[in-house]
């Protein structure tokens, strides 16, 4: 990521997580294409400003996401995406760039979808979040609610602890409390101003570093209708949301692509089968728009295409355009945790 024009590097671990990520810097005025990892930058018109480079970290080692994360960080690196609920290799690709003589200030919160971090413990909807559904998740459960637990850092209160400590340069890594978006906000605006620190949280600190950071005069620009039909839903996820949306999906006569609730393979070929099928269903139906739940969904389907950017029609829910297998695409993303029993069929009728 060498090229003059990208004035801010941002990166997530997995794919849902990139382009929401990528919406959140897009709703702020960037313009924005989400690039997987190892994937040439094709520059295109009007070319991006603002790259997401999805890492496709979450279920691989962690010597793997180190070395992922160590080929595709720059100067201009200003944030690193994480999971809101801590799955994934998020410590070791933080642990790269504190080795890189970066400082780290990880805010782990994401008010928008209930995820607050107080005392250092991460919570979900009040409930510590190794105690919650999700962090029961089935591939990737979660042992600990104190992110300190997995990153070794000092735990800060918030806006003016954070100043002490970024004056005190006492260590690399600071973990700070959060519950709303004004105290993310302050909390951005102190790290924005030392030029050697990276912020990494969920997509409530992408979208202020994205905000604060921003082109001058710009804003998103949404194309009309969201999602042209006809519309395929694509969902290999597990998480009691997703099956309730695809249910309601099915129930509204909707086009999907989905998986059995069992498990007897393993989930990764589950996956590559879901985005198969969804792909032949694409060709059948002559589909021009794909709603993708859940980052390995999404990730099998897209492939190594680059997604470009719009902005966000949802919480967390992306939308963007690609060009798939020969398809130009309107492609949404939404992680497999958010959003009511409703939310897809509330996107697909727009």
């Amino acid at each position: 990521m060498n090229d003059a024009s990208i004035s801010l590097l941002v990166t997530a671990d997995d794919t849902t997580g990139a382009t929401e990520a990528g919406a959140a810097c897009a709703d702020a005025g960037w313009i924005v294409d989400v690039v997987p990892v190892g994937t040439p930058l094709r520059l295109r018109e009007p070319p991006p400003n603002c790259i997401v480079v999805d890492l496709r970290s979450r279920h691989v080692t962690a010597d793997e996401a180190r070395l992922r994360m160590a080929a595709s960080t720059t100067e201009r690196q200003r944030v690193h995406k994480i999971d809101s609920t801590l799955r994934g290799n998020w410590s070791a690709e933080l642990s790269v760039l504190a080795e890189s003589g970066r400082r780290i200030v990880v805010v782990p919160s994401h008010p928008r979808v209930g995820r607050t971090c107080e005392g250092g413990v991460v919570y979900v909807n009040g409930v510590p979040l190794a105690d919650s559904d999700i962090g029961n998740d089935p591939r990737l459960p979660v042992k600990s609610s104190r992110p300190r637990d997995s990153l070794a850092g000092v735990e800060l209160a918030g806006v003016v602890e954070l100043q002490e400590w970024i004056a005190s340069r006492s260590s690399t890594i600071a973990i700070v409390d959060a519950t709303t978006l004004d105290d993310i906000a302050r909390l951005v605006e102190v790290a924005l101003a030392t030029p050697d620190i990276v912020l990494a949280g969920p997509a409530s600190v992408v979208e202020v570093v994205a905000r604060m950071t921003a082109p001058p005069n710009r804003c998103a620009s949404v194309p009309v209708p969201w999602l042209p039909r006809p519309t395929l839903v694509v969902s290999a996820s597990l998480h009691p949301a997703s099956r309730a949306q695809v249910a309601a999906v099915a129930r509204a006569g909707i086009d999907v692509v989905t998986s059995s609730e069992v498990r007897e393979r393993d989930p990764a070929f589950v996956v590559l089968d879901v985005a198969e099928r969804a792909h032949e269903a694409v060709v059948a139906s002559d589909a021009r728009s794909v709603i993708l739940v859940g980052g390995d969904t999404a990730e099998a389907f897209v492939g190594d295409s680059v997604v470009r950017v719009f902005g966000s029609i949802d919480v967390g829910v992306s939308l963007g355009e690609s060009e798939i297998r020969g398809r130009r695409l309107r492609v949404a993303m939404k992680p497999g945790g958010y959003g009511s029993s409703n939310t897809l069929v509330e996107l697909v009728n727009g």
